[in-house]
């Protein structure tokens, strides 16, 4: 148990850290991190610096504020602006009726913690991941494929431009083709109806009364 404590004493020398304070709340940090703290006023894939450095190990030493670091500063990208889980505040007091309920949603931002500057010492440029993928070579765009059903159509529809197919003839029913017929013969055309013997037998009084 003893080497093992010495063993993780000896890396956390050996491996620089600081203890920042942010949103009152304190985290210990080294260069690689991803924490979340309170809500920053950052946009996504922006620098920001943390000045308030409570505490700095080095492989040269170890530095405690009073109660900052003289000329420390903590370097973080931001990843990400979000909202944490929802929680339900009740207060609620005996003999009294009264009962209050509140809900609340903390904002948070996701930083990546980069570099732990001491002595004064000034941030190298940000890189983000956008210049990161330009310096990167360009894929070639892959070929869009065809079907094969695609080209079958270009080709009938290319066939059936040079030789047009007849028109089918129009097929007429039987049934309409026999009362055609039939009603042709028993009414022929320029025909005159025969007149009923009631008006000739009227025509023929007629005739009879004028002489």
């Amino acid at each position: 148990m003893f080497v093992a404590y010495c063993l993780r004493e000896a890396f956390i020398i050996l491996t620089s850290y600081a203890v920042i304070q942010t949103g009152g709340k304190q985290y210990q940090v080294k260069s690689g991190d991803v924490i979340d703290v309170e809500k920053l006023e950052a946009q996504v894939g922006s620098r920001v610096e943390l000045a308030d450095v409570r505490f700095v190990s080095e492989e040269s030493g170890v530095s405690v504020g009073t109660p900052m670091v003289d000329g420390a500063m903590v370097t973080a990208e931001v990843e990400d602006q979000f909202r944490g889980p929802k929680i339900i505040v009740f207060k609620y007091k005996s003999k009294t009726h009264y009962r209050k309920k509140n809900g609340h949603r903390q904002s948070y931002t996701r930083i990546r913690i980069q570099d732990i500057l001491t002595g004064g010492a000034t941030p190298p440029p940000l890189i983000t991941k956008d210049k990161i993928e330009s310096v990167d070579e360009e894929k070639p765009t892959p070929v869009r494929r065809t079907r094969a059903r695609a080209a079958t159509t270009t080709t009938e529809a290319a066939a059936g431009t040079t030789d047009e197919k007849p028109t089918p003839a129009r097929r007429t029913r039987a049934r309409a083709a026999t009362v055609e017929t039939v009603s042709a013969e028993e009414i022929p055309v320029g025909t005159v109806e025969p007149t009923s013997p009631t008006e000739n037998v009227s025509e023929e009084t007629s005739k009879e009364t004028k002489d």
